[in-house]
């Protein structure tokens, strides 16, 4: 059997670091009431960005449907607020409250604290290395076209 390519051995990596992320994130947001999904739409919304529904979907690449049931929870929790669009009557803006970016703030300042201990052991130009070469495979092989809207 023939040893598995580097490339192999990169995306296989990328997957079970991504479940790690995944779960370590979902352990710290949980203390906060707060899952992935809804730390993605306040941080597209912070500190002071106002967004439609659809807007935030396209940038989330997820579907419309899933970013409204998940601003409809942060409304109701008080950490974000509706105000009206000009450009759409039936698509209102929404932004963060003074509680929604002070939480998101605080989720910041975590996972900054957590990101340099993950970090601490790694040279400076291994991980600038690293994040170019992400960067050249998502920007210029996946992102485009990747929108996974499905309305």
């Amino acid at each position: 059997m023939q040893a598995p390519s580097s490339q192999y051995e990169v995306t296989w990596l990328i997957r079970r670091l991504f479940r790690a992320m995944a779960q370590l994130a979902d352990n710290y947001l949980r203390a906060h009431g707060l899952a992935a999904a809804d730390r993605a739409v306040l941080e597209f919304l912070y500190p002071d960005e106002t967004l439609a529904v659809p807007e935030i979907a396209s940038r989330n690449q997820v579907s419309r449907q899933h970013i409204q049931v998940t601003v409809n929870a942060l409304l109701e929790d008080g950490f974000l607020q509706s105000r009206p669009n000009p450009r759409h009557k039936r698509s209102p803006l929404f932004a963060l409250t003074h509680v929604g970016r002070e939480l998101f703030r605080k989720i910041r300042a975590a996972e900054t604290e957590l990101l340099n201990q993950l970090f601490a052991d790694i040279p400076a130009d291994d991980i600038e290395c690293t994040r170019r070469t992400l960067q050249a495979m998502y920007f210029h092989n996946l992102a485009q076209g990747d929108t996974h809207e499905s309305d």
